[in-house]
Formats: structure tokens, C-alpha cells, sequence
């Protein structure tokens, strides 16, 4: 019993340190500093934060301030998107789809856009609608193509108009009876 005592009480000490050091890492990482960035990010990844995770994948797949290894990212893309982080899942699908460290599996890269994309991960959702559009990984559905396309050219995020453009080139591919099925799939949600 004493030991759970003091287990939660150093990872509640713990927890209420993570907001400073991670915005620590995101500064270094926005001047790119990237060594102090994965300084600040290591040992919170190492505790289990899924987002510290995401970004410390992040350095590694992407060889900033440290050695690229895409295995390394790969570890932890998957502890992150299994934790729910949804930038975490959408980065696991990004190695599935592109075979990084792994090799490609485009029905498991669906799978976890799909699940980035219904947290709201813009990039998840135009890849998701990509994937739809192209019959990778899923059955070939334009209806499903179109709902993610206009979920994503109706976010706030990164880049809607990309996800405009997708949609406008699909919906010359699709019937009025496909285009009204996806009109009405978007007035249920």
C-alpha cells in the first residue's frame, strides 16, 4: 500500500511537469534547436506521454538533431498512436503507408488515418479520402472519399484548400446518386 501511495504521488509530481518541459521541447524545436528538443522530449516519451512520443518519433523519422532511424521512430508512432494521440496515429499510418522501418501495409495505414481523422487530424483525413478515392488499403468508395475530403476542406487545419482541390477532381469521377449518398452521410454526422 505504502508503495502505491508513493507511486501516485510521484506521477502526480511528475505529470505536473510535463506541460513546461514539453513546451520547452517546442520551442527548441520552433528554432530549431532540435538537440534540445529531444532533451526535453526523451525523458517524457521514456515516462509514457504520448505526444512527447510523437515528437521524439518525429526527430527520428525525420533525422533533426539526430541520427534518422526510421525503427526508432516506428516505436514510438506506435506507443503514441496506441496511447490515442491522434498526431501519434496519423504518423503510424504515414509509416505504414510509405513502408518506413516496416513494410508497407496500406490497410493498416487506413486504419490508423481513420482513426487520426475522426479525432480531427486534417492530413489523416485527406490521406484517408486519398485512399478511398484510389481503393488502397480499403474497398474503392467514392462516398467515403468525398465525406473525408469535405471533412477535411471544411477544418480549420493546415491546409483545407488541398483537400477542396482532392475533392473537386473526385467529384467528377462520381454520380449525382454518389454524390447525394456522401451529402447525406455528412448531414448524419
Amino acid at each position: 500500500m505504502r508503495y502505491i501511495l508513493l507511486f501516485t504521488i510521484l506521477i502526480s509530481v511528475w505529470t505536473g511537469a510535463v506541460p513546461a518541459d514539453m513546451d520547452a521541447g517546442i520551442e527548441a524545436y520552433e528554432r530549431g534547436d532540435y538537440g534540445v528538443a529531444r532533451a526535453a522530449w526523451a525523458p517524457l516519451a521514456s515516462a509514457g506521454d504520448p505526444m512527447a512520443q510523437y515528437f521524439l518519433g518525429h526527430l527520428y523519422a525525420k533525422g533533426q538533431g539526430i541520427a534518422r532511424d526510421h525503427g526508432k521512430a516506428l516505436v514510438l508512432f506506435r506507443a503514441s498512436a496506441s496511447q490515442g494521440e491522434p498526431y501519434g496515429q496519423f504518423a503510424l499510418g504515414y509509416v505504414y503507408e510509405h513502408g518506413q522501418g516496416i513494410e508497407s501495409n496500406a490497410g493498416e495505414a487506413a486504419r490508423w488515418y481513420r482513426s487520426a481523422a475522426e479525432q480531427g487530424i486534417l492530413p489523416a483525413q485527406n490521406n484517408l479520402a486519398l485512399m478511398y478515392e484510389q481503393g488502397r488499403g480499403v474497398a474503392r468508395n467514392y462516398v467515403q472519399a468525398y465525406y473525408w475530403y469535405v471533412r477535411g476542406a471544411r477544418s480549420s487545419g493546415l491546409n483545407p484548400t488541398k483537400a477542396a482541390a482532392n475533392l473537386e477532381h473526385l467529384i467528377g469521377k462520381m454520380t449525382p446518386a454518389e454524390i447525394a449518398a456522401a451529402e447525406r452521410l455528412l448531414d448524419k454526422r
